[in-house]
């Protein structure tokens, strides 16, 4: 499947979740927007894409949980800003 844009993955993301593995997460303290997509699921995602630093920021600005851990796999560490990181961090 190619990708084409930051919401064709998170329709993807979306269909690929689980109560079950949502449930342990907030278990271990994730809150606020998440699906509960296994991080196997996340790595076959990670190799379609490669890197691909732009659609990382998209990902990230979105704040699903699970976004967001995809878009740390996928970001180009070269391309950030220190202002990015620290934003990150917080």
């Amino acid at each position: 499947m190619p990708i084409t844009s930051s919401s064709d993955i998170l329709a993807e993301l979306s269909s690929l979740g689980a109560e079950q593995t949502l449930s342990t997460w907030r278990r271990h303290g994730v809150e606020g927007d998440a699906y509960g997509v296994l991080t196997s699921a996340l790595e076959k995602i990670r190799k379609r894409i490669k890197v691909d630093h732009d659609l990382a920021g998209e990902l990230w600005a979105n704040g699903n949980h699970d976004a967001r851990i995809l878009a740390t796999m996928i970001a180009d560490p070269a391309r950030f800003s220190p202002g990015e990181l620290q934003g990150m961090a917080h």
